[in-house]
């Protein structure tokens, strides 16, 4: 029993808890500062992807996690939760996780009419999502849970989930309960793929698209655009870290043969 608290509460912070908070709270304040062009302008929409796509989502939430994590802790992107293990678990559960969210959502009569501009949000929300499955599900969630065990791992990586969103959609209330839920799922297979991309896409896209205002500025070729570039230039940057990665492993092993 207590080897099982143990991984639920604990109190054991480090460099990497720092880390973590400090980087969550960057986030926050770069989509804050968000708020201070809402206005529909062309400065202002430059600004906005400048701060939410350039350093929010690419700078701070996917290359500084991954420079982390595989360059400075030598760890594999497995603590992230993104891992072989489980992953036809993990897909079945999140395929069936989907439907069934989606069927809620349908109970009320209300739909997505699929069209130039809703396909623009889609491509546009799904890039952003690899960002929260990464930054948030992953980095966050993985060292508050190694300080704090995974019950306050939830707790706190749900907040700052909630919170990420200040500048585009501030329901913190909800948002903070859908992180809750989301985080977890995650903890049944502890891969990522048994929320991303269908359960997690289900409810971000029906949420952004019919529940919310925020999907009203997404509706463009500017979202198509940004989202499709985020998503190639976070692939180039997979594949630069993923040849780090075999470079650390190629020189341990050669210095252990020496």
């Amino acid at each position: 029993m207590k080897p099982f608290l143990k991984k639920c509460f604990k109190f054991e912070l480090s460099k990497d808890t720092i880390v973590a908070f400090i980087s969550g709270i960057v986030v926050i304040f770069f989509s804050s500062l968000m708020l201070f062009f809402q206005e529909q302008t062309i400065l202002n929409e430059i600004m906005s992807i400048f701060l939410r796509d350039v350093l929010m989502i690419l700078f701070i939430g996917f290359w500084f996690v991954l420079y982390y994590v595989i360059i400075v802790k030598k760890e594999s992107i497995s603590v992230l939760g993104i891992t072989k293990k489980k992953l036809t678990l993990s897909l079945v559960l999140n395929v069936g996780f989907g439907a069934g969210l989606l069927t809620v959502f349908m109970k009320d009569g209300e739909k997505i009419v699929f069209n130039y501009g809703t396909l623009c949000a889609i491509v546009y929300i799904i890039a952003a999502g690899i960002f929260e499955m990464v930054f948030i599900y992953g980095f966050l969630r993985n060292y508050f849970e190694r300080a704090f065990g995974i019950v306050p791992s939830i707790i706190i990586t749900a907040a700052f989930y909630s919170l990420h969103h200040t500048g585009f959609q501030p329901e913190f209330l909800k948002l903070f309960f859908v992180g809750i839920m989301y985080i977890s799922v995650f903890y049944i297979t502890r891969n990522l793929f048994i929320i991303f991309p269908f359960f997690w896409g289900v409810g971000a896209i029906w949420d952004v698209l019919v529940n919310s205002t925020a999907g009203e500025a997404l509706l463009g070729t500017t979202s198509l655009i940004v989202g499709i570039a985020i998503i190639l230039i976070m692939v180039a940057i997979s594949l630069y870290f993923r040849n780090k990665y075999k470079e650390q492993i190629l020189n341990t092993n050669s210095r252990q043969s020496i």
